[in-house]
Order: C-alpha cells, then structure tokens, then sequence
C-alpha cells in the first residue's frame, strides 16, 4: 500500500507518526529506568564483592607488612650478634693470654709463657667447630693456626682472596683501630663447601707484651641460615583469622614452611603433593619472582574437609632468597557479602512498583501534550506551504551554479581565486584562506594586488598580464604576501573564461605554497656548499669562488692571496678537554676570522683545524701582509670557553697569484706548503712559499709515508748505550736510542724523523714497538746470562696523553717478564709545558706500577723546582751541554753541583750525559753525580756489542 500525502491528510498522518513516536519513547523510557535499576542492583553487588574483595587484600597485606617486619628486623640483627658473640670469644681469650702471662711472666722464659698461652688457646673450638683462635704477629707472620698447623712460623702477608683482598694486612690494620681492636671481613672456604670461598667476618686484638693479634671469626652465612630459621619458627606461630597462616617457599622451590603439611618440609614442592596442588606452588613461585602480587585458587580445607578458594598475598624476601605466602580461605568474609546482597535485592524488589507509575504517567502526558503539539504544527503547515512555493524556483535556477562551485572549491586542495573581467575577487575557497591567512570577506571584491609581495616590479606583472591576453593563461612562480605580513612563494597558473562570443566572463587563478620544497632546495644547497660546524664554506665552495676570483684577477690584472691556517697544537685541546670543547674552539676562530676579512673576501673551513682565507683585488704582493698580521694576532688571543681559558696559535702558509700559482688548486697546494714551513720555522708565524721550500715539504712527506711502513718493514733499530757508575767503573743500565735506516738507504738520525712522528701521530706505534723491543732484548740478555741492567727508554709527551699507556707498559713487562723496576721511563722538561690532566695521571700510573721516571735534559729547558715537587722522579739526567766545557767552565760546575745537590736532598739519582774525557768523570764523582754516560764509555751499540759490555767477564768500564 502506497500512502499519498495531501494537505488534507497531512496533518493526521503527522498526529498517529506523533503518537506512535511518543508512545515508543515512553516505553522505552520506562524500560531504560528499569535496566537502570537492574543495572544499579548489578553494580552494588558488584561493588560490595569488589569491597570484601579489596578488603581481604588488605588484610593480607598488612599482615604481609608486619611478617616482612619482623624478617627485616632478624635479618638485621644476624651481623651485629655475630659481632657481639666474636667479641666474647676473643675477650675470653685475650683474658686467657693476660692471665698466662701475669702468672708466668718473670718466672719462666719468653718463649715458654708463648708457649703455654699457645697449648692453651689451640684446642678451643665453637660454633658447631667452626670455631678457633688464631694468633698473627703485626709483620703478619702466622703464630698460631689450629686448622693449619703447618702454616704456623710462615708469613701470610701477601696471602689474598679471590676479590683480591689481602687477609692478613685487613686483620692488621683491624687491630690497630684501637686499644678494643676491629672487625675485618674476607673470604675464605667454608668447612661445608671447601672449593669455594664465602664471606668471613673476624674480630681481632692486640696482645701488646708480644705485639700479637689474637682474633678469631666466622661465616656470614652460618648466623643468616641460624636467623632464618628463628623466623620461620616465628611465621609459623603467626596466625590471622580462622584460617589465615604463612607459607614459605626458597628461590629454587624448597618449601620452608608449610603449616598445613609440616612433613612436606625441606623437600621440593614438585615432590610432594598432588599435580594440582604442585602447579599451585609452580604458580605462587613465579609470581614471587616476578615481584609478587594477589592470586586466588582452589585448595584442600582440612578442618572443614573440603576444597575451597584462597586468596594469597605473595611477595619476595630476598635477603634469604624465599618467597612468603599470606592466605585466607574465602569462607572468612562470604556470609557478611551474603547478608550485604540480600539486602540489596529487597531494596530493587521496593523501587519496581513506584518505576511502573511514574512511566505510565508519562505517557500519558505524552499522549496529550502529542495532540496538541500536532493541531499546532498543522496551522503552521499551511502557512508555510506557500512559501516553500515561492522559493522552489528560485532555488532550482540556482542549482546549477551552486553545484559547480561547490565541486570546484571544496574538492581542490590548490588555492583558487575567481574574478570577473575587471579581476575584481568574486569567490575565493578554503584553501586560499588556508594559505593566504584571509578569510573570504577580506578579499571579495578586492584585486589580487592586494597580496602583491613588493618583489616584482611593474615590467614583470605588465609582462604576466600580456601573455593572458595573448594567449589565456600563464603559468610561473611569484611571491605574494599573507595577511599576517609574511612573503612566500607560490606557482601560479592563471586561466581565461570566456563566454561563447569570446568576451572576457572570468580570470581563475590556481596555486600552490612552496615554501617547504623552496626551504629544502636552500637546505640541500647549504649543506653542500656550507661547513656544518662552523657555517663557513666548505672546500667544494671555496673552489668555485677561487676560480671566479683567478678569473677576475687575470682580467683586471690585479692579484689575490690565498692564506692557508692551520691551529698549532689543537689536537692536545681535543685529547685533553673533549671534542665538544674543541668544536667550540673552532667556531670561536671561525667567528674572529669572519669578522676581520673584508666584506669581499671569503673565510673557508676545509676540515679539521685547517682554514683558508682568499683576499682578493690586491694591487701589490705585500698588500696580503696586514691581513696576515692581523689574523696572526687575533687567533693568538686567549679563548675563555666555560671555565676554561685555551691558548692556541696560526702557523699561516701564503700564496700569491700569479706568481705562485695560476689557478685555484696550485694556490691552494703552495699555500699549504708554506704553511707546513711556518710550522717547521717555530710555529706562531706566517710564510710566503717559496720553490725552495716546496722541496723541503715534498721530503717531509716522503719521510712522513715511510715511517707509516717503517714498523712493518722491520726498518727501526734500536741501539743501546752504557750509562756507568761513576764510583766503582760498572756498568748498572743502558738508554735505549732509535735509529731508523730505510730500505735501500743510509741510516737516518732520530732528529729527522722523530719530530714528524710526533705531529702525525705515528709516534704511539713506533713508541709501543720501541718499549717493547728494549724489554725483549733486555730479556733475551738476562736468559744468557748477562748481568741485570736498568733500560732507560724515550718517551714522547704525545704517548703520556694516551689513556692506555700505563696499561700497554704493564702489559709489555708481563709478555717479558721484566720487573718494573729494571725500566727507566725519561721524558723531556717539555711535559712541564703540558697541563694535560690524563699526562698526571699517565706519570702517576707509571710511579704507582713501579717504573723509574728520569727526567732527560734537565736545565735546558723549562726547569722549575716546583715541578720536581709536584712530580715525582727517581733520576734527573745533567744535559751534556753542561758536561762538555765542565773542565774548563766554573759556572758549569757551579751549577751542576747546585744540581746535584737538590737532587741529593729529593733522594733522586743524578745521571750526567756526554762525558767524554776522564778529567770530565773525575770532576763528576767529586761533585757527587752518581752515573755517567758518553763516548768516553762507549758509543751507542748494537744490541750484540751491548751484550758483550755486560757479560760478567767485561762489565766494568774504567776509562
């Protein structure tokens, strides 16, 4: 049946509609009030289980609280009784030795009072025989050692642990903490377990008539596994409630305590027990493991013969390792949750009959407010009507139009803008708000000037505009301003409209903001072009700009300098203070080199701490020199970063074009040239290159590729020369000194290659090799037999900033098996210049490890007697300089006798360099310097002519 509406009809239908709407609502109003009664009902019985629920758990975790308590309080007390009880012990025996010996002191010798204090105090055990007295002297020799009778008369001074600890140094420094002794606590093997060590606890006294150490100690464990079981005892009477108790189960499933099966005790729970009641006790032990928590499960009820749930508490004691169980049976709390419910339900059963009324009444006075409401809306219909007429039209014929714009604006997601012919905005869609920050009355009726950014000049719109009428669009990038003042870039096409006769009916104007993809093609840019650290261009953009500049010099037929700076010594900065520090070092130099160049110039960081400044348009050579002046000063003033103030210095290369150089990459090559001479004329300064020089460089670098090969190439020789006492003739060291003789070619003096491998770094693996060879041929001359020397070796500063040096030195001595105290570690008086924290500790690490430190060339350079105070040195080595005109110069005497005389006072070993003569060795030992070296000796040696020198039957070298 089809239903027809009419105006007739109408106002019925919308009367029975009313009426049946209304009638459902009240129905199911009055069903909603009583699901939410019931619902209500629901939740407070599920409240009141949650309540008891909460409430058992409570219970049990106070109780838990309070036995956690109590375990915490006997844990606690296991060390202090056991201390109190070891103090019994040894007061007992320290009144047992004094009484000996007030009795027997004066009536019998020494040795027999010893002796009965001894038979008296050996045969005392306790503990469970764990238990004896044992009696040390202070120097740590063993008197007595019941359970060791044959270690008694040896000494246990160096016998340790297996942490390391020196037991009987512990013991003697226990005793010495006061007149009533110390507690000193070690590891030794325990009676029930004798292959593994445990923790010891020991109380020791002085017995000041023979200097003893009377003490006696025990196992840490014993008093704990003793504590333990006191409170297990304890848990075990605790009771809560009728059926609340305590079980306790051990980390790997022992059960400890089980009050409800006494006999299951000391066994696994896997071994007792039904499967289910062992899955229980699987479930309980790792959920202690896990940290513990609440669990309910079904159990036996012995008393009322039944299974019934228990709520546990479990929770981990890990002092002793177990696991403790707090539980209840639910039985405890079941008959008040019943007596809580019932009254709950009486109370729902009360509120039905009142709920049934009140939604009667309501739809009943729904019914009746419906009638009226509907002869209401039916008078108001009629008017209506008419008007809905008049309008229909209206709304058809803008239909159309309605549906087009609506397509084109909401869907788009480009910014669109639709004027009429004169470009007066008519509409403008979400996304141009979006992007230009206008909303859509700001604009209509306004020109799309308005958001003209200012960056176009009237030619570029004239252009714009021409090709739209010439062709009826165009399309471009163009920047517009926002609203909110902010200039972007946009790409733009702009279309005609046209109507069918050709004349001009609109202009549409689609964009895009792309502003990100813009600000990612500067990025991209940056990056290559731009150093990360310090924003200076980088090598790739200094090479672009270099040649533009050759390029404009040749034609203007003017010069450029190309300034090469590197930083002296900045990698101490970075070894010592941190990288960070020295990235901060770097845009600090970047900074001042920016600001004292010219606006046309350009600063370059090419990496590390390597610059490039290119000062272009000079018109003489010696225009580059202020500019070098004044990056030599400025880079040499201090730098205050944090707290730390850093000096550092420019060694600057210079190269001119043309005259050195014709393009980009030669300048730069010759700049660096000329910078490495300014490093190797003294640092700190700055030179122009010279062809010459480029010669001096190109051997530097040769000699610089050799040395990365020369330890593999088995091309480093040590030789070895005597150094002499000065007073018997002997020979008692020798000094370990490199040479290098390349393949093919003559032998090379250290001077040459050394301070190279100090500025490349090579230095750390021709020192290790040289440390190591020194300690394997004075090994090899120790298993032949040769008398035991002292080998002195050289070592660079650069070695003494590695963290693992002090280890790498300990490490060579064991492969050798060379005691420390045979080597001579010499550094020169330049590791004074050095105030490099890890150099300390370097030193110190080689003063603790045993090695001898010889401070080389001592009055040459930066001496300083506060120095000798704040390093401690074995050996001071006189210069030779000093030595050479000593017979013939009473100043030089003068002042190594001042020197031999302070190193006297500081306990320190003078040894004198370059003697050559035996008037020089006369004058030495009568002015006190203790051992000699030079030619007058011997020359440096190989290491078979050495081995000959310190044979027994040639040792002694008398000149």
């Amino acid at each position: 049946m089809k239903f027809q509406i009419t105006d007739r009809n109408l106002p019925y239908y919308h009367l029975v509609g009313t009426l049946v709407v209304v009638i459902t609502l009240a129905l199911a109003l009055g069903g909603s009030f009583l699901w939410i009664g019931f619902s209500e009902h629901q939740q407070t019985i599920d409240r009141l289980e949650q309540s008891f629920q909460v409430k058992k758990q409570e219970r049990l975790k106070s109780e838990m609280e309070a036995a956690i308590g109590y375990l915490d309080f006997v844990h606690s007390r296991t060390e202090s009784v056991l201390q109190e009880a070891l103090q019994d012990k040894v007061s007992m025996a320290m009144q047992t030795a004094q009484a000996i010996y007030d009795r027997e002191h004066g009536r019998r010798p020494e040795v027999e009072v010893k002796r009965l204090i001894i038979a008296a105090l050996r045969p005392q055990r306790f503990y469970e025989g764990r238990g004896y007295f044992f009696i040390d002297d202070e120097q740590g020799n063993c008197v007595l050692l019941p359970i060791a009778p044959s270690r008694e008369g040896s000494s246990l001074w160096d016998n340790r642990d297996d942490t390391g600890h020196y037991i009987m140094r512990g013991l003697a420094a226990a005793a010495r903490e006061g007149d009533q002794g110390g507690f000193s606590t070690y590891r030794w093997y325990s009676p029930d377990n004798p292959q593994q060590m445990s923790d010891k606890l020991a109380y020791v006294q002085r017995f000041k008539p023979y200097g003893w150490i009377i003490g006696t100690g025990d196992y840490l464990h014993k008093w704990h596994e003793m504590r333990l079981r006191e409170g297990i005892e304890r848990l075990r009477a605790w009771k809560f409630g009728d059926t609340g108790s305590f079980v306790a189960i051990s980390q790997s499933g022992q059960l400890l305590l089980q009050p409800q099966w006494p006999e299951y005790e000391g066994k696994h729970y896997r071994k007792v027990g039904s499967p289910a009641e062992q899955a229980i006790r699987g479930q309980i032990l790792e959920l202690g493991k896990q940290g513990g928590g609440y669990l309910s499960y079904q159990w036996p009820w012995r008393a009322a013969n039944i299974t019934s749930t228990r709520t546990a508490y479990v929770l981990p004691y890990r002092p002793w390792n177990m696991i403790v169980i707090a539980s209840v049976f639910q039985e405890e709390t079941q008959s008040q949750f019943a007596r809580e419910r019932d009254a709950a339900v009486n109370s729902m059963s009360n509120r039905i009959p009142y709920l049934l009324i009140a939604a009667m009444t309501a739809i009943a006075l729904a019914i009746g407010a419906s009638v009226f409401f509907s002869r209401w809306m039916s008078g108001r219909l009629r008017n209506y009507h008419q008007k809905i007429e008049t309008h229909s039209h209206a709304l058809e014929a803008q239909a159309n139009a309605l549906r087009l714009a609506g397509h084109v604006f909401e869907s788009s997601k480009e910014g669109i803008v639709i004027t009429d012919a004169e470009t007066r905005i008519l509409a403008v869609n979400p996304a141009f708000c979006q992007i230009t920050g206008h909303v859509a009355e700001d604009v209509i009726g306004q020109r799309p000037g308005m958001l003209s950014s200012g960056k176009h000049d009237a030619a570029f719109y004239r252009a714009m505009w021409k090709t739209i009428h010439e062709t009826g669009s165009w399309s471009g990038e163009i920047w517009n301003r926002k609203k909110d003042g902010n200039c972007y870039p946009e790409l733009i096409n702009i279309s005609t409209v046209r109507t069918e006769s050709g004349a001009v009916l609109h202009y549409v104007g689609t964009f895009l903001d792309i502003t990100e993809r813009k600000e990612a093609e500067d990025r991209i840019r940056h990056l290559a072009e731009f150093d990360p650290l310090t924003q200076l261009p980088n090598r790739t953009l200094l090479n672009d700009r270099l040649t533009q500049a050759v390029a404009q010099a040749k034609r203007e037929e003017r010069q450029l300098a190309v300034i090469f700076i590197d930083l002296d010594r900045f990698k101490n900065i970075n070894d010592s203070l941190g990288h960070a520090m020295g990235d901060r070092l770097l845009q600090e130099v970047a900074k001042r080199l920016h600001d004292i160049v010219r606006q046309s110039d350009t600063v370059s960081r090419l990496g590390g701490d390597e610059f490039v400044v290119l000062l272009t348009g000079l018109e003489l050579r010696t225009s580059a020199l202020p500019s070098a002046r004044k990056i030599l000063a400025t880079l040499g003033q201090p730098y205050t970063i944090d707290e730390h103030e850093l000096q550092i210095t420019p060694s600057i290369g210079i190269a001119l074009y043309p005259d050195n150089g014709t393009d980009g990459e030669t300048l730069l090559k010759n700049a660096d040239a000329a910078m490495y001479h300014a490093k190797n004329s003294g640092r700190n300064n700055f030179q122009f290159f010279t062809p010459e020089f480029n010669q001096w460089v190109t051997e530097r670098l040769r000699i610089e590729n050799g040395l990365r090969h020369a330890v593999a190439r088995e091309e480093l020789i040590l030789h070895y020369q005597p150094q002499v006492d000065l007073a018997s003739g002997q020979i008692v060291g020798c000094e370990a000194l490199l040479r290098w003789q390349p393949t093919g070619e003559a032998l090379m003096a250290p001077d040459r290659f050394i301070p190279i491998a100090e500025e490349t770094g090579l230095i750390h693996g021709i020192g290790t090799w040289v440390l190591d060879e020194a300690c394997r041929q004075l090994a090899q001359w120790d298993s032949e037999g040769a008398a035991p020397i002292r080998m002195a070796v050289n070592v660079a500063v650069p070695q003494l900033r590695s963290r693992n040096f002090v280890s790498n030195v300990r490490n060579t001595l064991q492969r050798h098996g060379i005691g420390p105290d045979r080597v001579e570690i010499e550094v020169t008086e330049s590791v004074f210049l050095n105030q490099d924290e890890q150099v300390r500790q370097t030193l110190q690490g080689l003063v603790d490890l045993g090695v001898q430190l010889s401070l080389d060339d001592f009055g040459t350079g930066y001496s300083s007697l506060s120095y000798l105070r704040n390093f401690r040195f074995d050996v001071l080595k006189i210069d030779k300089s000093f030595v050479s005109e000593l017979h013939r110069n009473q100043d030089d005497v003068t002042l190594i006798s001042a020197i031999v005389s302070i190193a006297r006072d500081m306990s320190l070993i003078t040894i004198a360099e370059g003697i050559e003569s035996a008037e020089q060795q006369h004058i030495l030992h009568e002015l006190g310097c203790n051992i000699g070296q030079g030619y007058h000796f011997s020359r440096p040696v190989v290491a078979g002519e050495m081995a000959k020198l310190i044979s027994p039957r040639t040792l002694t070298l008398i000149a």
